[in-house]
């Protein structure tokens, strides 16, 4: 079974929590490539932005794990200029994903009452004067964290749901059967160990405390809340005609 799993802190700590066997089958992709990777394999198993599977219906999505986040600890931050600037462009930077695209258009729309120009920047320099939305591990950069405000917790906030960011996605049903088999609770194993595995990542102390204090915010671990979560995230891209219908979601 391949194992594929996105760039970012949430896929580093559930790695580094697992025992060395099953890291054998362990890929890192851009979040992005990753559903291509699971649409060509009927072998391999996925940690996939959870609105990819808008245009892959057909998959079966793990019930029991993935990343939901519901606080300041994101995996996307938003920055706006220091300028106080009217909200006009938006610059999206780092592992950005479906999600980013789609939520970042939904929250401006209905929080901040403005459709911004939505571009990708590739330029490695972070300008004051612009909106960013930063996704993955650029946020941890030079602790740029801090300037930012949380995505999740924007996202979280409206749908009243924790924000289901990642989900574990397979073509074959066996497969996520198996998968929730090997590593049920593995959040449990995450929180215990994180003080230690943040310190085997090497990022600097204040991101570390920042995580650590913030963890309760993060599950690795689904229930049926976690589930319901990630059906009002698809209500919400329905209800933005993102979506032309709701669909069933095939749990295993």
């Amino acid at each position: 079974m391949r194992q594929i799993f996105p760039n970012n802190i949430f896929s580093t700590l559930f790695i580094l929590s697992i025992d060395e066997e099953n890291k054998k089958r362990i890929e890192i992709k851009d979040s992005s490539l990753i559903i291509e990777e699971i649409s060509a394999d009927q072998n391999a198993i996925g940690l996939i932005p959870s609105l990819d599977l808008i245009n892959h219906r057909d998959l079966f999505v793990s019930k029991k794990l993935g990343v939901s986040l519901n606080g300041l600890l994101s995996n996307s931050y938003v920055y706006f200029n220091s300028e106080n600037a009217e909200i006009n462009k938006l610059n999206l930077k780092g592992d950005i994903s479906t999600n980013e695209v789609i939520l970042s258009k939904i929250i401006f729309q209905e929080r901040y009452s403005t459709v911004p120009e939505i571009t990708l920047d590739s330029n490695e320099k972070f300008s004051d004067s612009k909106n960013y939305l930063i996704s993955g591990n650029n946020n941890w950069k030079g602790n740029i964290f801090r300037r930012g405000t949380s995505f999740s917790e924007q996202v979280a906030e409206m749908i009243d749901f924790p924000y289901v960011n990642f989900i574990f996605a397979s073509q074959q049903k066996s497969i996520i059967e198996e998968f929730n088999s090997r590593f049920e609770k593995v959040g449990e194993k995450i929180l215990s160990n994180a003080e230690e595995n943040l310190n085997k990542i090497g990022l600097d102390e204040v991101v570390n405390e920042f995580i650590m204090n913030n963890l309760d915010g993060v599950k690795f671990d689904f229930t049926e809340y976690d589930n319901t979560a990630f059906s009002e995230l698809l209500k919400l891209a329905y209800y933005h005609q993102i979506l032309d219908d709701l669909f069933d979601i095939k749990f295993v």
